[in-house]
């Protein structure tokens, strides 16, 4: 008998002494759901690429336009090639006016063009980073069972009275 007080007196005070003081300072629990829907956030502010599309299509036509005077400019100076003729000196002028006429659009259109393409790469990228957390995201709350989806638990249960058993299924919606 005193072997099982001296035991009971053993273990009262082995969880005495292994107790957690209440005063210590606990780490918090953190939720991961905040940090996705934070880092979700933070792409999703950097993924917007429609006015690099817009500036894309302006760039383009710019230098669409550019390149199409630039073309029957030259065309117009080397196919009428004899400047002592009427219909060449005419030519000419008028290639070189086409010319002169691309300079600014392509001046204009291809930095548009070659920036908006280089921020639409960019800015697809985070959209991308943004899209791999939102399915992160939500295998994570499938996994704890917060998306909306069935949870089942199955659960063991002895009866001690009849002498029976069996398992018990829990679902929550």
């Amino acid at each position: 008998m005193k072997i099982l007080h001296t035991l009971i007196f053993v273990l009262i005070a082995a969880c005495a002494v292994f107790a957690q003081n209440e005063n210590a300072p606990q780490v918090p629990v953190v939720d991961s759901t905040n940090i996705y829907s934070k880092l979700i956030a933070e792409e999703g502010y950097d993924a917007d690429y429609t006015p690099n599309t817009t500036g894309m299509l302006v760039g383009g036509s710019f230098t669409g336009i550019g390149l199409i005077l630039a073309g029957f400019g030259t065309y117009a100076i080397l196919s009428n090639y004899n400047p002592k003729s009427y219909e060449g000196a005419a030519g000419g002028f008028v290639g070189t006016l086409f010319i002169l006429g691309s300079i600014p659009f392509l001046g204009i259109g291809i930095p548009v063009l070659s920036y908006n393409i280089y921020k639409y790469s960019e800015r697809k990228g985070h959209a991308n980073k943004r899209d791999e957390y939102q399915r992160s995201l939500d295998s994570y709350n499938q996994r704890r069972g917060t998306s909306g989806s069935v949870k089942m638990s199955l659960f063991p249960s002895i009866d001690f009275f009849n002498g029976g058993g069996g398992l018990n299924l829990l679902m929550q919606f």
